[in-house]
């Protein structure tokens, strides 16, 4: 059977890795000031270079939080995990390739998006849907294209920062650096580094951080080399640490694991909206990730019609944690990825692409209180491996400067193992992407795409979060998969742009952890199919060549029985503007953002999640106990920022983020929580829905040289 698969794999040749941005170019029809990429067929959105240069987006997170279709979702408060999601979808089901890699899994996607640096970034492209990246399946939700500079095109930059509160309290900094040396011979390099940290914010001084503190180190270096007119090769590597202290509202890393939990005489009243009287260690969260990746690839130009392009990348990513739920947790996850294809054009109207592809991904994981043998629990460790091996055609032909269609099909063997867990998956995969692009005059133009996206569920500890006293089984029997539909329709001119679109996702064989009284989670498929609907409007207006003004307004409508199955409260309704002026030597921005109300009940566990905490009585039986709200308000923020540049080599800047100072904590709304979970309850920071750092001022000193 294996021997059968693998002959209709090299035969079949379906479905393309091949570069995130479609090969296809149409000639651009007069000025384009959209944030839509015109030169691609599938709906490209780039995010906006202002992003990657202002000094508080210290990474990916911060970078796309407030990007159209995208929530940066902060799931504890505690230990800072967060995710990103992508239409709705899961964070697990955000793709993330760097220079086209998919260098990134649902492991790093916990805390790893915290992890990725800004600096060294070129530009980010967002697709929006399943089956948007032909060169990774797992993208259900949709693709993040980390784009890093090249060394042929690039400038030294420096940038350096730092915040402080209304008291004047340190609260962050940002340092980034950026050397660039292009040598007119066909070679370049590129080295840089960055240093970031952020405090810890304690809004009700209740002794209880809703942010925790967070440090990022990291290093990049580039090299391009051009062999006379025929071949082009790149490398790239890269080292990155994230540590992040949570919990306490001056953390210290914890020396050991404290078995001891948080109890109600820990807290004044018993409740955790009331100042924490306890040991620190208790509610204390620590997290540590190390990263480094590396990649090569090569261009050869084998004629005026063809060419061949390989790419081959790995990442380790290790993680050491110290949770205040009383265990530890580590895991190593490495991948190593490959790619190559050839490119042939026929005719300058017909283009094929065919190639092959291959991820092999080995995650080990290990626990001295979890997995080691008795006194410990002696819990079966998440430890998996997993295979995807694929094979692709693309096609792609242009009408004129009218039409343009790319169809393709990808046949994917996948193969996963949980070492220790006794459940494995292998199934081979045939999945189709269509689009079209209508070019309907010099200024109109709709896309219209589909395509089929599909993952194995692969690690639960995280997933779950530590509700892992018990244990937990797989019973993994499907691969989860989405079908995707987008369309988009986009005006644009000279002086203003108009782009609405909807995406639609039906996702399949979604994987989740179901929870009995006293017995391991059972973690598998659903049987029920669950309908995403995302709808957009992105409108754009120049008053004047050196003014934008753009607005975007969105809403996400989910199924109930998904909303309970996600584990954090999703963004429903967002409305966001923008202005941008660019005078000469001046510069100013400002940002608001309003999120609408929503119904906090409907998702995950935020119906058991309680003010105070009476562990003798289940809350049934304490009529006392007072839950936390479960309606989260409509909220707004603001963000500004007012810039000089004094000399080509010094831009002075100074902003102000969340200006109008809105927290949940001012809402008399903390992120801390008492979890009840069937039968006892303990302390958590899960009650998230809205911003958790306060008033902070800025000051920063950015150039070139």
């Amino acid at each position: 059977m294996k021997s059968l698969v693998l002959i209709i794999l090299l035969l079949a040749a379906p479905l393309g890795a091949q570069e995130f941005v479609p090969t296809v170019v149409i000639e651009q029809h007069g000025p384009h000031e959209s944030p839509i990429d015109a030169f691609s067929v599938f709906k490209t959105e780039k995010v906006s270079p202002l992003k990657l240069k202002a000094a508080d987006r210290q990474n990916l997170s911060d970078v796309v939080q407030d990007q159209p279709g995208i929530d940066s979702q902060v799931y504890c408060a505690n230990c800072g995990a967060k995710r990103l999601t992508i239409n709705g979808l899961k964070g697990e089901h955000t793709s993330i390739l760097i220079d086209g890699l998919p260098l990134h899994s649902a492991v790093s996607s916990f805390y790893g998006v915290d992890n990725v640096p800004v600096n060294g970034i070129a530009d980010i492209m967002v697709m929006r849907g399943a089956g948007a990246s032909l060169t990774n399946p797992e993208a259900i939700g949709g693709t993040l294209d980390i784009q890093t500079v090249d060394p042929l095109n690039s400038k030294s930059n420096y940038l350096t920062s730092v915040g402080v509160d209304d008291r004047t309290h340190g609260r962050s900094q940002n340092h980034q650096i950026l050397y660039s040396h292009p040598s007119s011979k066909g070679w370049g390099f590129v080295v840089g580094g960055q240093f970031a940290r952020t405090e810890t914010w304690d809004e009700d001084n209740n002794l209880i951080a809703e942010s925790p503190q967070r440090e990022n180190q990291s290093a990049m270096a580039k090299a391009r080399y051009l062999l006379g007119s025929k071949s082009d090769f790149t490398a790239r590597v890269g080292y990155s640490t994230l540590n992040i202290l949570g919990g306490y509202w001056d953390p210290t890393k914890p020396s050991r694991v404290r078995p001891l939990a948080a109890r109600e005489i820990d807290f004044q009243n018993s409740s955790v909206e009331d100042r924490f009287i306890g040991d620190p260690a208790q509610i204390t969260d620590w997290i540590r990730l190390e990263r480094q990746e590396s990649a090569l690839t090569g261009t050869h130009y084998i004629s005026d019609s063809l060419t061949a392009n390989w790419k081959l990348g790995q990442a380790r990513q290790e993680q050491k944690a110290i949770y205040q739920h009383g265990f530890d947790y580590a895991n190593i996850d490495h991948l190593v990825v490959g790619d190559a294809n050839i490119k042939y054009s026929l005719k300058d109207s017909h283009f094929l692409t065919w190639g092959l592809f291959f991820k092999d991904q080995r995650l080990r994981s290990e626990s001295a209180v979890l997995f080691s043998p008795p006194p410990a629990l002696n819990l079966r460790s998440d430890s998996f491996n997993f295979s995807s091996y694929a094979t692709y055609l693309q096609y792609s032909y242009l009408i004129g400067e009218t039409w343009e269609f790319d169809i393709a099909l990808r046949a994917d063997q996948i193969g996963v193992n949980w070492l220790e867990l006794t459940n494995e998956v292998r199934e081979t995969v045939l999945a189709p992407r269509l689009q079209a692009l209508h070019n309907i005059n010099e200024h109109l133009s709709q896309r219209l795409s589909y395509g089929l996206g599909y993952r194995a569920p692969l690690t639960f500890f995280e997933s779950q979060h530590g509700n892992e006293e018990n244990g937990y089984e797989v019973a993994i029997t499907d691969l989860e998969k989405a079908h995707s539909l987008v369309y988009s329709l986009s005006y644009n001119k000279p002086n203003y742009y108009i782009t609405g679109s909807v995406h639609y996702t039906k996702l399949q064989n979604m994987a989740y952890g179901f929870e009995e009284v006293n017995q391991p989670i059972k973690y598998r498929n659903s049987q029920q199919d669950f309908e995403i609907v995302v709808a957009d409007l992105l409108l754009g207006y120049k008053p004047t060549d050196w003014w934008l003004l753009e607005t975007t307004l969105e809403s996400f409508r989910y199924d109930n029985d998904y909303k309970r199955l996600l584990p954090t409260a999703a963004i429903e309704r967002r409305l966001q503007f923008k202005s941008v002026l660019d005078y000469k030597k001046w510069s100013h921005t400002l940002r608001a953002m309003v999120v609408g109300s929503r119904d906090l009940s409907k998702y995950g566990s935020y119906n058991d999640h309680y003010v105070n905490r009476n562990q003798a009585a289940e809350p049934a039986l304490a009529p006392n106990l007072e839950k936390k709200n479960q309606k989260a308000p409509t909220w707004f923020t603001l963000d500004t920022s007012l810039g000089y540049e004094f000399h080509k080599s010094f831009t002075l800047n100074l902003a102000v983020n969340n200006l109008l100072n809105y927290t949940q904590a001012s809402t008399g709304d903390t992120p801390a929580t008492w979890h009840w979970h069937f039968n006892h309850a303990h302390y958590d920071g899960l009650h998230t829905w809205g911003p958790n750092q306060g008033r902070q001022y800025r000051l920063s000193l950015s150039g070139t040289f």
